[in-house]
C-alpha cells in the first residue's frame, strides 16, 4: 500500500526524537485517569475510545482536504486478519492499563509493563525463532528478581492482589510488537482504529450489562482528552518512527513513560509509591535499558563494519 509522502520524510534522528516525545506524552496516560471524579473504568474506556477514533477521523479529513493517499477507505480495505488481531492485542492493554489503575498505582502498573520489551524478544523467538541471546537471559533473570521484589509488596504493603494482572500487559505489549513486526506493511493508523471501534463497543457493552450510563461531563472530555491526545496521537507517532528507529532504541528511548508517570501522580495528586515498588521496578527498569542500550551499540557495530 503506497503512502503519503508526509509518512517517510523521517530521518532516523527525527524518529528517535519523536519516540523520546511519544513515551513523554504517553506518561500523563496516568495522571488522566487520576484526575477523574471517581469514574467506572469502563465507562471511561468508552470515551478513550472514541477519542481514538476522533484522532482517526482528524486524519483522513487533513488528508482528505490534502489529497494524501491512501485514503480512510482504502486503508480500511486493506485490513486483513493479523492487522485485527494487532489491534485486539492493543485493545486488551489498554483495558487492562486501566482497569487496573483503579486497584494499585500508576508507578506499579508502569514498572512491571517496562517489561515489554523483554516479553517481545521472547515472543519473537516464540513466533519466528529468532535467537535470544545470553544478555537477554540475563535481562530476563534480573527482571524477575524485581518482579518478585514488587509482588512482595502485595502482601507487605497497601497494594492490592489484583494488581498481580499487571504482569499480563508487558505480555501483551510484547505480542503487540512482535506481531507488528511480522504482518508486512501495515497502515500505523490500522491498531489506532480497531483498537478505538473495539473499545468502543466493549466498553459500552459491559456498561448497558452492568446498570448504564452515568458519566459526567467532564470525565467524559477527560476520557476523550486521553485517548486522543494522550493515547492515539503518540500511537501514530510511534508506529510512523518505527519504520526509520530501530526496535532496541525505540524501546529505550520510550522509556520516558516508565519514568515519568509516576512523577505527574506523585506532584499532581499525591500518589506515593510503595518501597518494594520503587526498588522493585528500579531493578527491572535497570535490566531492560542494560539490555536495550546493548542492543543499540551492536546494532550500530553491525553497520559500521557493513560497507554500503
Amino acid at each position: 500500500m503506497s503512502q503519503g509522502p508526509a509518512e517517510t520524510s523521517l530521518t532516523r534522528a527525527q524518529g528517535s526524537v519523536l519516540v523520546l516525545l511519544v513515551g513523554a506524552v504517553l506518561s500523563f496516560g496516568g495522571l488522566a485517569f487520576r484526575l477523574t471524579d471517581d469514574v467506572d473504568p469502563w465507562e471511561y474506556l468508552v470515551a478513550r475510545g472514541a477519542g481514538l477514533l476522533g484522532v482517526v477521523v482528524a486524519i483522513f479529513g487533513w488528508r482528505a482536504v490534502r489529497q494524501v493517499t491512501p485514503g480512510l477507505g482504502d486503508v480500511a480495505r486493506s485490513v486483513r486478519a493479523i492487522h485485527l488481531v494487532i489491534g485486539l492485542v492493543l485493545c486488551s492493554t489498554n483495558v487492562l492499563f486501566i482497569v487496573l489503575l483503579d486497584v494499585t498505582t500508576v508507578a506499579f502498573v508502569l514498572f512491571t509493563q517496562s517489561l515489554g520489551p523483554l516479553a517481545a524478544a521472547w515472543f519473537s523467538w516464540w513466533l519466528y525463532r529468532e535467537r535470544v541471546s545470553a544478555k537477554t537471559l540475563i535481562a530476563t533473570g534480573a527482571s524477575v528478581l524485581g518482579v518478585l521484589v514488587m509482588v512482595a509488596g502485595t502482601v507487605t504493603d497497601d497494594v492490592s492482589p489484583w494488581a498481580l494482572l499487571t504482569l499480563v500487559l508487558p505480555m501483551a505489549f510484547g505480542l503487540y510488537t512482535a506481531l507488528y513486526r511480522g504482518a508486512g506493511d501495515v497502515s500505523p493508523y490500522v491498531p489506532v482504529m480497531v483498537t478505538g471501534v473495539c473499545l468502543v463497543l466493549g466498553g459500552a457493552a459491559v456498561v448497558l450489562a452492568t446498570g448504564g450510563f452515568d458519566l459526567s461531563l467532564r470525565d467524559a472530555a477527560i476520557g476523550f482528552f486521553a485517548g486522543s491526545v494522550l493515547l492515539g496521537v503518540p500511537i501514530v507517532g510511534l508506529n510512523l518512527a518505527l519504520r526509520v528507529v530501530p526496535g532496541p532504541m525505540a524501546a529505550l528511548l520510550i522509556m520516558t513513560e516508565v519514568v515519568l508517570a509516576p512523577v505527574w501522580v506523585w506532584v499532581f495528586v499525591d500518589e506515593r509509591p510503595e518501597p518494594t515498588t520503587v526498588l522493585g521496578g528500579a531493578i527491572i527498569l535497570a535490566a531492560v535499558v542494560w539490555l536495550t542500550a546493548a542492543q543499540v551499540r551492536a546494532a550500530q557495530v553491525r553497520s559500521v563494519s557493513q560497507p554500503g
